[in-house]
């Protein structure tokens, strides 16, 4: 299970670990907090390479954006072999001030739902800044804790659901030798590095393309030239070759943390 905040998270971050999960045979799930809806970057930002995909000068242009970020994300998830994906109704940008005890409740339904053994989402400084990114981080946190507790939401439980404890979880992170690929193009600011131990290395190896793919499917976001556009392709592909996931949680019988430096997302899960 991944768990985002935006559609485009889980392309941008995380579509290396889905799609090479969901081409081993995994059953991927993938949840997002919001549709997308209100985002003042749409409006306020330069207009994408290739243009943006519709007219938001005025707030009439508001009223679909939700149905075309969901439709593009639906997209890409398809591309990527996800099984289900999850929107909840949150809006763009509003996590650090909603219910928090309600925000965990709607994340330990789909875990206990479907079960999952590994979960992946972002790290405790949401690797932006991003302030949705960041809360989510928290939620996810404390959703996988109270879904393995029968006590927890229990007026929640549907009557085929039980308490799940998930194996592991996983956060994303940029270590800083991803950032020496790009040279003088890397941001100078906006991710937040870690040499911290242990890092597993996903390599996406013939993924690459696939990855590039979901992320062009996010127009309303990218423009219809994509995020790379003028980018040298080596340099570009370069860039996508690698996720990089913090062992956070583990509840495999034995284990401690840290785990060892180099193990899959998957070792030690039946």
């Amino acid at each position: 299970m991944v768990i985002v905040a935006h559609p485009g998270d889980e392309a941008f971050g995380f579509a290396g670990a889905i799609a090479g999960a969901a081409a081993e045979g995994a059953y991927v799930v993938v949840v997002c907090a919001t549709r997308g809806y209100f985002d003042p970057r749409i409006t306020t930002k330069p207009p994408a390479p290739g243009g943006r995909n519709r007219d938001l000068l005025d707030s009439l242009g508001w009223r679909n954006l939700d149905t075309v970020r969901e439709d593009e994300m639906r997209r890409s998830a398809a591309l990527l072999g996800v099984r289900i994906l999850r929107m909840l109704d949150y809006a763009e940008g509003d996590l650090a001030s909603v219910d928090f005890h309600h925000l965990v409740g709607r994340l330990v339904e789909p875990i206990r739902m479907h079960q999952p053994e590994v979960v992946l989402t972002f790290g405790p400084d949401g690797v932006t800044d991003d302030s949705d990114h960041v809360t989510l981080s928290r939620a996810v946190g404390e959703a996988v804790d109270k879904a393995a507790l029968p006590l927890a939401y229990e007026d929640n439980l549907e009557e085929d659901q039980v308490a799940w404890r998930i194996a592991k979880l996983f956060h994303l992170v940029v270590p800083p030798e991803a950032l020496t690929i790009l040279g003088d193009m890397a941001p100078r600011a906006g991710y937040h590095t870690s040499s911290a131990e242990p890092v597993v290395a996903v390599s996406l190896g013939d993924l690459v393309p696939l990855k590039l793919a979901a992320i062009q499917r996010h127009v309303s976001q990218t423009g219809s030239d994509g995020p790379f556009a003028g980018w040298d392709p080596a340099v570009r592909d370069n860039w996508l070759s690698a996720e990089h996931y913090r062992l956070a949680v583990s509840n495999l019988a034995g284990s401690t943390l840290p785990a060892g430096v180099g193990s899959g997302l998957f070792d030690g899960v039946a």
